[in-house]
């Protein structure tokens, strides 16, 4: 494994520690406008530092708060592109998710939406850190997107929202809340519908179609 760095800070702080649970959210380049993301980025900052002794649950609630502002403007299509919602472009990003399926990773959900892509994993302990296992993936879907799309540039946004998640109800809530964005966002009425939504198999297991999860 080459040398880990699991603290770095770019607009958010990234914390990864080997062997993590990580909830991810990682977006097409372009698809929240400029002045939005540096009036959210610039409220975050504020706070941040205007709090010189925060404390590390309040920190983590204003990091959340920031995410969920984020995520509702990416469900309400402000800004192209959509990419994503090419059937092509979607099979190609699913398909290099579940290439390092228990290879990389332990990869328990995710939902592929048209502007950005939701994701819950578990780092293998002979993994590459989570920042080099992204950075791969964006690497080899983007030069496979473009050559479909007939394009070039980037593809992606540099920066992935990444959370440490804990067993048990959390875990849990994120399952559901990834499954049930396409259901959010007005595109399906049951997470089941969703074409783009992937379950682990042993979350699959014994499930009632209309149950929500409560797991591990």
């Amino acid at each position: 494994m080459q040398n880990h760095k699991p603290f770095y800070e770019r607009n958010l702080p990234h914390f990864q520690p080997e062997r993590g649970t990580f909830f991810l959210t990682y977006r097409l380049f372009g698809s929240i406008p400029k002045s939005v993301l540096k009036e959210f980025q610039e409220h975050f900052q504020k706070i941040k530092y205007s709090q010189r002794n925060i404390s590390s649950r309040r920190f983590q609630r204003l990091r959340a708060a920031y995410f969920q502002r984020l995520d509702n403007v990416l469900d309400k299509q402000l800004n192209e592109p959509y990419w994503l919602q090419d059937n092509r472009i979607a099979q190609i990003v699913y398909d290099s998710l579940l290439f390092n399926d228990a290879k990389e990773y332990e990869l328990w959900s995710f939902s592929l939406m048209p502007n950005h892509v939701h994701a819950l994993l578990t780092l293998k302990e002979s993994s590459l850190p989570l920042y080099s296992v992204l950075q791969n993936h964006k690497k080899f879907t983007a030069n496979k997107c473009n050559q479909v799309l007939k394009r070039t540039g980037q593809f992606w946004e540099h920066e992935t929202y990444d959370h440490v998640v804990r067993k048990g109800v959390e875990f849990g809530n994120i399952v559901n809340y990834i499954l049930n964005n396409p259901v959010k966002a007005g595109f399906v009425k049951h997470w089941s519908e969703w074409r783009w939504n992937y379950l682990h198999p042993s979350l699959v297991e014994g499930l009632a179609p209309n149950r929500r999860f409560g797991i591990r």
